[in-house]
Protein backbone atom coordinates (compact mmCIF):
# COMPACT_ATOMS: atom_id res chain seq x y z
CA UNK A 1 0.00 0.00 0.00
CA UNK A 2 0.95 3.26 -0.79
CA UNK A 3 3.12 4.83 2.24
CA UNK A 4 0.43 6.69 3.87
CA UNK A 5 0.56 10.58 4.91
CA UNK A 6 1.39 12.00 8.83
CA UNK A 7 -1.56 11.58 11.11
CA UNK A 8 -2.64 13.93 13.73
CA UNK A 9 -1.90 13.26 17.30
CA UNK A 10 -5.35 14.23 19.00
CA UNK A 11 -7.06 12.63 21.93
CA UNK A 12 -11.22 12.45 22.51
CA UNK A 13 -12.52 12.63 26.60
CA UNK A 14 -14.79 10.35 27.27
CA UNK A 15 -17.88 9.22 30.04
CA UNK A 16 -20.08 6.21 30.09
CA UNK A 17 -22.50 4.71 32.67
CA UNK A 18 -23.16 1.18 32.15
CA UNK A 19 -26.42 -0.67 33.56
CA UNK A 20 -28.18 -3.43 32.21
CA UNK A 21 -26.39 -3.40 29.06
CA UNK A 22 -26.99 -0.08 28.13
CA UNK A 23 -23.54 1.66 27.89
CA UNK A 24 -23.68 5.88 27.53
CA UNK A 25 -20.25 7.62 26.12
CA UNK A 26 -20.14 11.24 26.30
CA UNK A 27 -16.97 12.68 24.81
CA UNK A 28 -15.03 16.49 24.44
CA UNK A 29 -13.12 15.77 21.63
CA UNK A 30 -14.07 18.74 19.94
CA UNK A 31 -13.13 21.36 22.42
CA UNK A 32 -9.80 19.31 22.98
CA UNK A 33 -9.30 19.09 19.22
CA UNK A 34 -9.95 22.85 18.94
CA UNK A 35 -7.21 23.61 21.77
CA UNK A 36 -4.86 21.36 19.72
CA UNK A 37 -4.94 22.80 16.61
CA UNK A 38 -4.57 26.18 17.93
CA UNK A 39 -1.32 25.17 19.24
CA UNK A 40 -0.17 22.42 16.93
CA UNK A 41 -1.49 23.63 13.29
CA UNK A 42 0.53 21.99 11.34
CA UNK A 43 -0.44 18.45 13.04
CA UNK A 44 -4.38 19.99 11.35
CA UNK A 45 -2.34 19.86 7.65
CA UNK A 46 -1.26 16.45 8.41
CA UNK A 47 -4.57 15.35 9.81
CA UNK A 48 -6.28 16.47 6.48
CA UNK A 49 -3.41 15.58 4.19
CA UNK A 50 -3.49 11.74 6.16
CA UNK A 51 -7.25 11.80 5.25
CA UNK A 52 -6.95 12.62 1.88
CA UNK A 53 -4.58 9.92 1.19
CA UNK A 54 -6.91 7.16 2.63
CA UNK A 55 -9.79 8.69 0.50
CA UNK A 56 -7.24 8.44 -2.71
CA UNK A 57 -6.86 4.43 -1.95
CA UNK A 58 -10.64 4.27 -1.27
CA UNK A 59 -12.02 5.66 -4.27
CA UNK A 60 -9.47 3.81 -5.94
CA UNK A 61 -11.05 0.39 -4.93
CA UNK A 62 -7.41 -0.38 -3.72
CA UNK A 63 -7.83 0.51 0.41
CA UNK A 64 -9.61 -2.77 1.39
CA UNK A 65 -7.51 -4.89 -1.13
CA UNK A 66 -4.24 -3.97 0.84
CA UNK A 67 -5.62 -4.98 4.69
CA UNK A 68 -4.78 -8.81 5.67
CA UNK A 69 -8.39 -9.35 6.79
CA UNK A 70 -7.17 -12.33 8.86
CA UNK A 71 -3.99 -11.31 11.08
CA UNK A 72 -4.56 -9.93 14.62
CA UNK A 73 -1.68 -7.72 16.22
CA UNK A 74 -0.54 -7.92 19.58
CA UNK A 75 -0.63 -4.99 21.03
CA UNK A 76 1.87 -4.95 24.60
CA UNK A 77 0.38 -3.47 26.89
CA UNK A 78 0.57 -2.03 31.02
CA UNK A 79 -2.16 -0.95 33.43
CA UNK A 80 -1.17 1.59 35.68
CA UNK A 81 -2.92 1.14 38.93
CA UNK A 82 -3.46 4.52 40.40
CA UNK A 83 -4.58 4.01 44.22
CA UNK A 84 -5.59 6.60 46.78
CA UNK A 85 -4.12 4.24 49.22
CA UNK A 86 -6.39 2.26 49.51
CA UNK A 87 -6.37 -1.63 50.43
CA UNK A 88 -5.43 -3.68 47.11
CA UNK A 89 -8.45 -5.43 45.86
CA UNK A 90 -10.69 -2.64 46.71
CA UNK A 91 -12.27 -0.49 44.14
CA UNK A 92 -10.01 2.26 43.92
CA UNK A 93 -6.98 0.03 43.85
CA UNK A 94 -8.14 -2.77 41.97
CA UNK A 95 -6.66 -7.08 42.54
CA UNK A 96 -4.41 -8.33 39.51
CA UNK A 97 -7.31 -11.21 38.25
CA UNK A 98 -9.71 -7.80 38.07
CA UNK A 99 -7.47 -5.94 35.70
CA UNK A 100 -6.74 -9.05 33.47
CA UNK A 101 -10.17 -10.45 33.56
CA UNK A 102 -11.41 -6.54 31.96
CA UNK A 103 -8.58 -6.47 29.79
CA UNK A 104 -9.52 -10.02 28.52
CA UNK A 105 -13.57 -8.96 28.16
CA UNK A 106 -11.78 -5.58 26.04
CA UNK A 107 -10.43 -8.61 23.99
CA UNK A 108 -13.33 -10.44 23.65
CA UNK A 109 -15.52 -6.87 22.08
CA UNK A 110 -12.25 -6.31 19.63
CA UNK A 111 -12.63 -10.21 18.29
CA UNK A 112 -16.52 -9.64 18.17
CA UNK A 113 -16.67 -12.77 20.70
CA UNK A 114 -20.03 -13.91 21.54
CA UNK A 115 -19.23 -14.17 24.93
CA UNK A 116 -18.35 -10.07 25.23
CA UNK A 117 -22.44 -9.63 24.00
CA UNK A 118 -20.85 -8.66 20.15
CA UNK A 119 -23.28 -9.56 17.61
CA UNK A 120 -22.45 -11.94 14.92
CA UNK A 121 -22.50 -9.40 12.00
CA UNK A 122 -19.81 -7.45 13.68
CA UNK A 123 -16.00 -7.22 11.90
CA UNK A 124 -13.25 -7.91 14.11
CA UNK A 125 -10.80 -5.12 15.07
CA UNK A 126 -7.75 -7.15 14.38
CA UNK A 127 -5.98 -6.20 17.44
CA UNK A 128 -5.54 -8.56 21.07
CA UNK A 129 -4.05 -6.78 24.02
CA UNK A 130 -1.29 -9.07 25.17
CA UNK A 131 0.26 -7.52 29.06
CA UNK A 132 4.27 -6.53 29.07
CA UNK A 133 6.37 -9.15 30.12
CA UNK A 134 9.35 -7.51 30.60
CA UNK A 135 9.23 -4.48 32.66
CA UNK A 136 11.81 -1.27 31.58
CA UNK A 137 14.42 -2.67 33.76
CA UNK A 138 14.18 -5.99 31.70
CA UNK A 139 12.90 -7.35 35.05
CA UNK A 140 10.16 -9.71 34.19
CA UNK A 141 6.39 -8.49 35.17
CA UNK A 142 2.80 -9.21 34.55
CA UNK A 143 1.98 -6.31 32.76
CA UNK A 144 0.03 -4.71 35.89
CA UNK A 145 2.14 -1.71 37.68
CA UNK A 146 1.26 -0.66 40.94
CA UNK A 147 1.58 3.40 41.96
CA UNK A 148 0.11 4.52 45.08
CA UNK A 149 -0.98 8.65 44.52
CA UNK A 150 -1.81 8.83 47.90
CA UNK A 151 0.95 11.82 48.87
CA UNK A 152 -1.16 13.77 46.45
CA UNK A 153 -4.20 14.93 48.15
CA UNK A 154 -6.19 16.46 45.24
CA UNK A 155 -5.94 13.04 43.72
CA UNK A 156 -7.19 11.30 47.06
CA UNK A 157 -10.01 14.07 47.30
CA UNK A 158 -10.96 14.94 43.43
CA UNK A 159 -8.59 12.39 40.77
CA UNK A 160 -7.82 13.82 37.36
CA UNK A 161 -9.53 16.80 35.94
CA UNK A 162 -7.57 18.42 33.09
CA UNK A 163 -9.91 21.44 33.19
CA UNK A 164 -10.02 22.27 36.78
CA UNK A 165 -7.69 21.60 39.23
CA UNK A 166 -9.36 23.00 42.67
CA UNK A 167 -10.06 19.59 43.36
CA UNK A 168 -8.08 17.80 41.44
CA UNK A 169 -4.46 17.00 39.61
CA UNK A 170 -3.62 16.97 36.02
CA UNK A 171 -3.41 13.54 34.16
CA UNK A 172 0.49 14.70 33.52
CA UNK A 173 0.93 14.60 37.75
CA UNK A 174 0.13 11.00 37.02
CA UNK A 175 2.29 10.18 33.87
CA UNK A 176 5.12 11.56 36.30
CA UNK A 177 4.60 8.83 38.59
CA UNK A 178 5.54 5.97 36.10
CA UNK A 179 5.12 6.13 32.53
CA UNK A 180 6.88 3.16 30.21
CA UNK A 181 8.01 4.07 26.64
CA UNK A 182 5.04 4.44 24.92
CA UNK A 183 7.29 3.33 21.64
CA UNK A 184 7.15 -0.02 23.63
CA UNK A 185 3.95 -0.17 25.42
CA UNK A 186 0.53 1.21 25.23
CA UNK A 187 0.19 2.80 28.62
CA UNK A 188 -3.27 2.67 30.60
CA UNK A 189 -3.96 4.28 33.50
CA UNK A 190 -6.99 3.47 35.85
CA UNK A 191 -7.58 6.28 38.37
CA UNK A 192 -10.36 6.39 41.10
CA UNK A 193 -11.88 9.37 39.25
CA UNK A 194 -12.23 11.33 36.38
CA UNK A 195 -13.68 14.70 35.63
CA UNK A 196 -13.58 17.67 32.98
CA UNK A 197 -15.73 20.92 32.55
CA UNK A 198 -18.37 18.52 31.22
CA UNK A 199 -18.36 16.88 33.99
CA UNK A 200 -17.84 13.09 35.05
CA UNK A 201 -15.90 11.31 32.35
CA UNK A 202 -15.05 7.60 32.25
CA UNK A 203 -11.69 7.55 29.99
CA UNK A 204 -9.70 9.17 27.10
CA UNK A 205 -7.36 8.11 24.59
CA UNK A 206 -5.06 9.88 22.01
CA UNK A 207 -4.90 9.12 18.20
CA UNK A 208 -2.05 7.44 17.03
CA UNK A 209 0.96 9.79 16.11
CA UNK A 210 1.33 11.67 18.26
CA UNK A 211 3.58 12.49 21.27
CA UNK A 212 1.27 11.93 23.59
CA UNK A 213 -0.04 8.23 23.54
CA UNK A 214 -2.21 6.66 26.14
CA UNK A 215 -5.20 6.26 27.97
CA UNK A 216 -6.71 6.90 31.59
CA UNK A 217 -9.44 5.18 32.30
CA UNK A 218 -11.40 5.80 35.57
CA UNK A 219 -12.11 3.01 37.87
CA UNK A 220 -16.07 2.49 37.58
CA UNK A 221 -15.20 2.02 34.06
CA UNK A 222 -12.45 -0.23 34.05
CA UNK A 223 -14.42 -3.86 34.66
CA UNK A 224 -15.83 -6.72 33.07
CA UNK A 225 -18.99 -5.61 30.58
CA UNK A 226 -18.08 -2.37 30.66
CA UNK A 227 -16.74 -1.45 27.01
CA UNK A 228 -15.47 2.03 27.39
CA UNK A 229 -11.84 0.48 26.68
CA UNK A 230 -12.70 -0.76 23.93
CA UNK A 231 -14.44 2.25 22.78
CA UNK A 232 -11.55 4.67 23.91
CA UNK A 233 -9.15 2.10 22.00
CA UNK A 234 -10.66 2.58 18.73
CA UNK A 235 -10.21 5.89 19.32
CA UNK A 236 -6.36 4.92 19.72
CA UNK A 237 -6.41 3.45 16.20
CA UNK A 238 -7.97 6.45 14.85
CA UNK A 239 -11.37 5.82 14.86
CA UNK A 240 -14.20 8.55 15.30
CA UNK A 241 -16.95 8.76 16.38
CA UNK A 242 -20.21 7.37 14.05
CA UNK A 243 -21.64 10.97 14.86
CA UNK A 244 -19.00 13.00 13.91
CA UNK A 245 -20.16 16.17 11.92
CA UNK A 246 -23.25 16.40 13.87
CA UNK A 247 -23.75 19.52 15.07
CA UNK A 248 -26.16 20.23 18.48
CA UNK A 249 -26.76 23.46 18.39
CA UNK A 250 -28.78 23.19 15.49
CA UNK A 251 -29.66 19.20 15.34
CA UNK A 252 -28.21 18.73 11.57
CA UNK A 253 -26.79 15.57 10.12
CA UNK A 254 -23.28 14.96 9.56
CA UNK A 255 -22.77 16.09 6.12
CA UNK A 256 -22.62 12.92 3.81
CA UNK A 257 -21.98 13.75 0.53
CA UNK A 258 -18.34 12.03 0.17
CA UNK A 259 -18.12 9.13 2.89
CA UNK A 260 -14.30 9.20 2.50
CA UNK A 261 -13.71 12.92 3.75
CA UNK A 262 -16.82 13.52 6.08
CA UNK A 263 -18.66 12.36 8.73
CA UNK A 264 -16.35 9.71 10.43
CA UNK A 265 -14.65 8.53 7.31
CA UNK A 266 -15.93 5.51 7.07
CA UNK A 267 -18.75 4.79 4.49
CA UNK A 268 -20.14 1.89 5.89
CA UNK A 269 -21.46 3.40 8.81
CA UNK A 270 -24.59 5.36 8.68
CA UNK A 271 -24.88 9.20 8.96
CA UNK A 272 -26.30 9.84 12.39
CA UNK A 273 -26.86 11.96 14.83
CA UNK A 274 -25.94 11.75 19.00
CA UNK A 275 -28.68 9.49 19.76
CA UNK A 276 -28.47 10.97 23.00
CA UNK A 277 -30.51 13.66 21.51
CA UNK A 278 -33.21 11.10 20.16
CA UNK A 279 -36.88 11.65 20.58
CA UNK A 280 -36.94 9.14 23.04
CA UNK A 281 -34.64 9.56 25.53
CA UNK A 282 -32.93 6.97 27.64
CA UNK A 283 -34.05 4.20 25.31
CA UNK A 284 -32.22 2.13 22.78
CA UNK A 285 -32.88 3.20 18.98
CA UNK A 286 -33.42 0.13 17.26
CA UNK A 287 -36.46 -0.37 15.28
CA UNK A 288 -37.01 3.42 14.92
CA UNK A 289 -36.31 5.80 12.06
CA UNK A 290 -32.48 7.32 11.85
CA UNK A 291 -33.71 11.16 11.10
CA UNK A 292 -30.29 11.24 8.82
CA UNK A 293 -31.28 8.64 6.15
CA UNK A 294 -34.94 8.51 6.70
CA UNK A 295 -34.98 4.57 6.79
CA UNK A 296 -34.20 1.88 10.23
CA UNK A 297 -31.51 1.99 11.90
CA UNK A 298 -29.05 -0.55 10.39
CA UNK A 299 -27.02 -1.19 13.49
CA UNK A 300 -25.64 2.29 13.26
CA UNK A 301 -27.03 2.89 17.18
CA UNK A 302 -25.39 -0.47 18.11
CA UNK A 303 -22.00 0.91 16.63
CA UNK A 304 -19.10 0.45 19.48
CA UNK A 305 -17.80 4.24 18.34
CA UNK A 306 -21.95 5.50 18.84
CA UNK A 307 -23.28 7.70 21.30
CA UNK A 308 -26.48 5.46 21.99
CA UNK A 309 -28.63 4.23 24.83
CA UNK A 310 -28.70 0.47 23.12
CA UNK A 311 -25.75 -2.14 24.21
CA UNK A 312 -23.14 -1.34 21.58
CA UNK A 313 -22.25 -4.87 20.10
CA UNK A 314 -20.54 -4.45 16.25
CA UNK A 315 -17.66 -2.72 14.18
CA UNK A 316 -18.06 -2.27 10.63
CA UNK A 317 -15.40 -3.40 8.38
CA UNK A 318 -15.04 -0.31 7.05
CA UNK A 319 -13.75 0.67 10.29
CA UNK A 320 -11.49 -2.11 11.02
CA UNK A 321 -10.26 -1.46 7.73
CA UNK A 322 -8.94 2.10 8.45
CA UNK A 323 -7.95 1.17 12.19
CA UNK A 324 -5.81 -1.62 10.52
CA UNK A 325 -3.99 0.98 8.09
CA UNK A 326 -3.77 3.10 10.51
CA UNK A 327 -2.16 0.37 12.85
CA UNK A 328 0.54 -0.81 10.46
CA UNK A 329 1.28 3.20 9.58
CA UNK A 330 1.68 4.27 13.30
CA UNK A 331 2.09 1.69 15.49
CA UNK A 332 4.93 -0.53 13.87
CA UNK A 333 6.86 -0.15 17.31
CA UNK A 334 3.92 -1.77 19.29
CA UNK A 335 3.18 -4.46 17.38
CA UNK A 336 6.93 -5.93 16.80
CA UNK A 337 7.82 -4.80 20.49
CA UNK A 338 10.11 -7.14 22.20
CA UNK A 339 8.55 -6.38 25.72
CA UNK A 340 5.45 -8.92 24.70
CA UNK A 341 8.04 -11.55 24.90
CA UNK A 342 9.86 -13.13 27.60
CA UNK A 343 12.85 -14.13 25.26
CA UNK A 344 14.69 -10.38 24.97
CA UNK A 345 17.58 -9.29 22.23
CA UNK A 346 20.97 -9.52 23.82
CA UNK A 347 22.64 -6.27 23.73
CA UNK A 348 25.68 -6.90 25.96
CA UNK A 349 28.61 -4.87 24.96
CA UNK A 350 31.47 -2.84 26.38
CA UNK A 351 32.21 0.03 25.00
CA UNK A 352 34.74 2.67 25.50
CA UNK A 353 33.23 5.55 27.80
CA UNK A 354 32.11 9.10 26.11
CA UNK A 355 30.62 12.06 26.94
CA UNK A 356 27.15 12.07 27.68
CA UNK A 357 24.75 14.60 28.67
CA UNK A 358 23.94 15.32 32.16
CA UNK A 359 21.04 17.56 31.26
CA UNK A 360 18.89 19.43 28.82
CA UNK A 361 18.73 22.95 28.38
CA UNK A 362 14.69 23.70 27.59
CA UNK A 363 12.75 21.04 29.17
CA UNK A 364 9.49 20.81 27.83
CA UNK A 365 7.44 19.13 25.60
CA UNK A 366 8.32 19.65 21.79
CA UNK A 367 8.11 16.72 20.15
CA UNK A 368 11.26 16.44 19.35
CA UNK A 369 14.13 13.79 19.38
CA UNK A 370 14.39 10.35 17.79
CA UNK A 371 11.90 7.79 17.28
CA UNK A 372 13.52 5.25 15.30
CA UNK A 373 17.06 3.79 14.34
CA UNK A 374 17.78 0.75 11.37
CA UNK A 375 21.22 0.26 10.44
CA UNK A 376 22.20 -3.26 9.77
CA UNK A 377 20.69 -5.57 12.92
CA UNK A 378 19.51 -2.28 14.51
CA UNK A 379 15.87 -1.81 14.39
CA UNK A 380 14.93 0.11 17.57
CA UNK A 381 12.19 2.30 17.97
CA UNK A 382 11.46 4.92 21.17
CA UNK A 383 9.82 7.95 22.22
CA UNK A 384 11.21 11.49 21.54
CA UNK A 385 11.93 13.93 24.54
CA UNK A 386 9.07 13.89 27.03
CA UNK A 387 9.51 15.77 30.23
CA UNK A 388 7.69 13.30 32.16
CA UNK A 389 10.20 10.48 31.56
CA UNK A 390 13.60 13.09 30.94
CA UNK A 391 14.68 10.76 28.15
CA UNK A 392 17.18 13.37 26.82
CA UNK A 393 19.85 10.75 26.74
CA UNK A 394 19.32 7.06 26.00
CA UNK A 395 22.27 4.77 26.00
CA UNK A 396 20.79 1.82 24.12
CA UNK A 397 23.89 -0.52 24.87
CA UNK A 398 25.04 -2.85 27.27
CA UNK A 399 21.76 -4.00 29.37
CA UNK A 400 18.81 -2.52 27.13
CA UNK A 401 16.55 -5.41 26.26
CA UNK A 402 13.30 -3.61 24.47
CA UNK A 403 14.85 -3.44 20.67
CA UNK A 404 17.91 -4.59 18.42
CA UNK A 405 20.30 -1.99 19.35
CA UNK A 406 23.86 -3.51 18.38
CA UNK A 407 24.46 -4.30 14.54
CA UNK A 408 28.12 -6.02 12.71
CA UNK A 409 28.81 -4.03 9.33
CA UNK A 410 31.11 -4.91 7.01
CA UNK A 411 33.91 -2.50 6.00
CA UNK A 412 34.53 -2.65 2.53
CA UNK A 413 30.84 -1.61 1.65
CA UNK A 414 27.89 0.55 2.12
CA UNK A 415 25.54 -0.13 4.97
CA UNK A 416 22.01 2.24 4.89
CA UNK A 417 21.66 4.18 8.31
CA UNK A 418 17.87 5.32 9.01
CA UNK A 419 16.69 7.67 11.40
CA UNK A 420 13.08 8.97 12.05
CA UNK A 421 12.42 12.25 13.80
CA UNK A 422 10.29 13.08 16.70
CA UNK A 423 6.49 13.93 16.33
CA UNK A 424 6.38 17.58 15.50
CA UNK A 425 8.50 20.20 14.33
CA UNK A 426 11.74 20.09 12.30
CA UNK A 427 14.73 18.39 13.10
CA UNK A 428 18.46 18.38 12.48
CA UNK A 429 19.81 15.15 12.42
CA UNK A 430 23.17 13.97 13.27
CA UNK A 431 25.28 10.53 13.49
CA UNK A 432 28.90 9.55 14.65
CA UNK A 433 30.77 6.35 14.82
CA UNK A 434 33.74 6.41 16.81
CA UNK A 435 35.83 4.70 14.10
CA UNK A 436 39.19 5.01 15.84
CA UNK A 437 37.98 4.06 19.21
CA UNK A 438 39.18 6.79 21.31
CA UNK A 439 36.01 7.90 23.29
CA UNK A 440 35.17 10.62 21.23
CA UNK A 441 33.87 11.80 18.26
CA UNK A 442 35.70 13.48 15.04
CA UNK A 443 33.78 16.18 14.01
CA UNK A 444 34.83 15.94 10.29
CA UNK A 445 36.00 11.96 10.37
CA UNK A 446 33.56 10.35 12.21
CA UNK A 447 29.92 12.26 11.43
CA UNK A 448 28.32 10.12 9.22
CA UNK A 449 24.52 11.47 9.10
CA UNK A 450 23.80 15.43 9.14
CA UNK A 451 20.40 16.00 7.74
CA UNK A 452 18.70 19.19 8.26
CA UNK A 453 14.96 20.30 7.71
CA UNK A 454 13.66 16.46 9.05
CA UNK A 455 10.01 16.80 9.76
CA UNK A 456 7.38 14.02 11.23
CA UNK A 457 6.53 11.19 8.51
CA UNK A 458 9.70 11.34 6.85
CA UNK A 459 13.46 10.38 7.83
CA UNK A 460 16.87 10.93 7.62
CA UNK A 461 18.96 8.56 5.80
CA UNK A 462 23.06 8.11 4.59
CA UNK A 463 24.92 5.42 3.55
CA UNK A 464 27.79 4.25 5.50
CA UNK A 465 31.14 2.90 4.54
CA UNK A 466 33.70 2.29 6.99
CA UNK A 467 37.36 4.44 6.35
CA UNK A 468 40.10 1.60 5.84
CA UNK A 469 41.57 3.31 9.04
CA UNK A 470 38.38 2.71 10.95
CA UNK A 471 39.10 -0.17 14.33
CA UNK A 472 37.69 -3.32 13.19
CA UNK A 473 36.29 -6.76 15.01
CA UNK A 474 35.84 -4.64 17.96
CA UNK A 475 32.39 -2.80 19.46
CA UNK A 476 32.51 0.49 18.61
CA UNK A 477 30.04 3.29 20.33
CA UNK A 478 27.43 5.12 17.84
CA UNK A 479 25.69 8.28 18.66
CA UNK A 480 22.61 9.51 17.33
CA UNK A 481 21.54 13.12 17.93
CA UNK A 482 17.94 15.00 17.10
CA UNK A 483 17.84 18.18 17.97
CA UNK A 484 15.40 21.01 17.06
CA UNK A 485 16.31 22.08 13.67
CA UNK A 486 18.26 24.85 13.18
CA UNK A 487 20.19 24.54 16.51
CA UNK A 488 24.15 24.36 16.61
CA UNK A 489 24.71 21.10 17.35
CA UNK A 490 28.01 18.47 18.22
CA UNK A 491 28.80 15.32 19.17
CA UNK A 492 29.21 16.63 22.91
CA UNK A 493 26.72 19.55 23.59
CA UNK A 494 23.92 18.96 25.85
CA UNK A 495 20.80 18.66 24.33
CA UNK A 496 18.32 22.01 23.66
CA UNK A 497 14.97 20.71 23.10
CA UNK A 498 15.90 17.56 21.73
CA UNK A 499 17.42 13.74 22.41
CA UNK A 500 20.71 12.19 22.05
CA UNK A 501 20.68 7.98 21.76
CA UNK A 502 24.18 5.57 21.67
CA UNK A 503 24.22 2.55 20.14
CA UNK A 504 27.10 -0.60 19.41
CA UNK A 505 28.49 -1.24 16.06
CA UNK A 506 31.31 -4.03 15.21
CA UNK A 507 33.11 -3.21 11.96
CA UNK A 508 34.28 -6.92 10.27
CA UNK A 509 36.86 -6.63 7.68
CA UNK A 510 36.39 -8.69 4.83
CA UNK A 511 38.73 -11.34 3.97
CA UNK A 512 39.47 -10.83 0.21
CA UNK A 513 41.89 -13.42 0.00
CA UNK A 514 39.32 -16.03 0.65
CA UNK A 515 36.74 -15.34 -1.12
CA UNK A 516 36.80 -18.20 -2.72
CA UNK A 517 36.98 -20.73 -0.18
CA UNK A 518 33.73 -18.87 1.67
CA UNK A 519 32.11 -19.02 -2.15
CA UNK A 520 32.47 -23.01 -1.48
CA UNK A 521 32.43 -23.58 2.56
CA UNK A 522 30.51 -21.26 4.23
CA UNK A 523 26.94 -21.68 1.80
CA UNK A 524 23.67 -20.71 2.66
CA UNK A 525 20.31 -21.43 1.39
CA UNK A 526 17.20 -20.10 2.18
CA UNK A 527 14.02 -21.30 0.60
CA UNK A 528 10.53 -22.23 0.98
CA UNK A 529 9.34 -25.49 1.80
CA UNK A 530 5.63 -25.86 2.39
CA UNK A 531 4.59 -23.25 4.57
CA UNK A 532 7.77 -22.69 5.98
CA UNK A 533 11.11 -21.13 5.96
CA UNK A 534 13.43 -22.80 5.64
CA UNK A 535 17.40 -22.40 6.47
CA UNK A 536 20.24 -24.50 6.18
CA UNK A 537 24.00 -23.36 6.02
CA UNK A 538 27.65 -24.62 6.57
CA UNK A 539 27.84 -21.84 9.84
CA UNK A 540 25.77 -21.34 12.25
CA UNK A 541 23.00 -18.61 11.86
CA UNK A 542 23.16 -16.07 14.47
CA UNK A 543 20.01 -14.00 13.60
CA UNK A 544 16.94 -13.80 11.40
CA UNK A 545 14.55 -11.16 10.07
CA UNK A 546 11.66 -12.03 8.45
CA UNK A 547 9.10 -8.89 6.74
CA UNK A 548 6.70 -8.94 4.58
CA UNK A 549 6.05 -6.91 1.57
CA UNK A 550 4.57 -3.81 3.40
CA UNK A 551 7.99 -3.88 5.93
CA UNK A 552 5.90 -5.36 8.71
CA UNK A 553 8.45 -7.27 10.85
CA UNK A 554 6.86 -10.67 11.10
CA UNK A 555 10.14 -12.30 13.22
CA UNK A 556 12.86 -11.25 14.59
CA UNK A 557 15.49 -14.09 16.07
CA UNK A 558 18.09 -13.49 17.81
CA UNK A 559 18.91 -17.07 19.79
CA UNK A 560 18.84 -19.34 17.00
CA UNK A 561 22.29 -20.25 17.20
CA UNK A 562 21.95 -23.30 15.03
CA UNK A 563 23.34 -24.43 11.22
CA UNK A 564 19.37 -24.79 10.32
CA UNK A 565 16.34 -23.40 11.24
CA UNK A 566 12.31 -23.39 10.36
CA UNK A 567 9.92 -20.86 10.61
CA UNK A 568 6.53 -21.11 9.89
CA UNK A 569 4.47 -18.92 7.58
CA UNK A 570 0.43 -18.67 8.00
CA UNK A 571 0.51 -15.09 5.68
CA UNK A 572 -0.81 -16.48 2.13
CA UNK A 573 -0.27 -14.77 -1.12
CA UNK A 574 2.18 -12.38 -0.42
CA UNK A 575 6.33 -12.22 -0.53
CA UNK A 576 8.79 -12.47 2.48
CA UNK A 577 12.00 -10.91 2.65
CA UNK A 578 14.17 -13.62 4.68
CA UNK A 579 17.46 -11.79 6.18
CA UNK A 580 19.43 -14.44 7.62
CA UNK A 581 22.89 -13.08 9.78
CA UNK A 582 25.70 -15.79 10.20
CA UNK A 583 28.14 -16.48 13.06
CA UNK A 584 30.72 -14.52 10.76
CA UNK A 585 28.61 -11.49 10.67
CA UNK A 586 27.40 -12.11 6.95
CA UNK A 587 24.09 -11.36 6.37
CA UNK A 588 22.26 -13.11 3.36
CA UNK A 589 18.75 -11.88 2.13
CA UNK A 590 16.27 -13.62 -0.39
CA UNK A 591 12.68 -12.79 -1.15
CA UNK A 592 10.23 -16.18 -0.84
CA UNK A 593 6.90 -16.20 -2.94
CA UNK A 594 3.95 -17.63 -0.29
Amino acid sequence: MKKLLFLLMSGALCSSFYAQKLEVEVCGTDELMRKHYERYPEQKAQDDAFNLEISKLIKSGKFSKTINKKQVYEIPVVVHVVSDGSALGTVNNKSDADIIAWVNYTNGVFSGSSTSGMSANSAVLPVKFVFAKVDPNCASTNGINRINASHLPKYVSGGVNDDNTTNAVLATDITALGMWDTSKYYNIYVVKKLTSNAGALNGYAYYPGGSKDYSFMATSASAVNKQTLAHEFGHALGLRHTHEGYTESTGACPTNTDCTLQGDLVCDTEPMKSLYHSSVPSSCQTGQINPCTSVTYAGGERNVMAYTYCFRDLFTQGQTDRATAQLLQYRQSLINSPVASTTTPNNSVVLTSACTPSSITNPGNFNIGVTSVKFGNINNYSANYKQATNNFYENFTGNYCAGVSKTTIPSGSATTLTVAPGASNAHIIKAYIDYNNDGQFNETTELVLNQSGVSSGSFATASVTPPATAVNNTPLRMRVIGEFNGTAVTACSTPKYGQVEDYSVIIERQNLLAVDNVAKTNATHIIKDENSVYIKSDLKISSLHIYDASGRLLSNRTDIKSSEFRFPVNEKNTVLTVTAVMENGKVISKKLKF
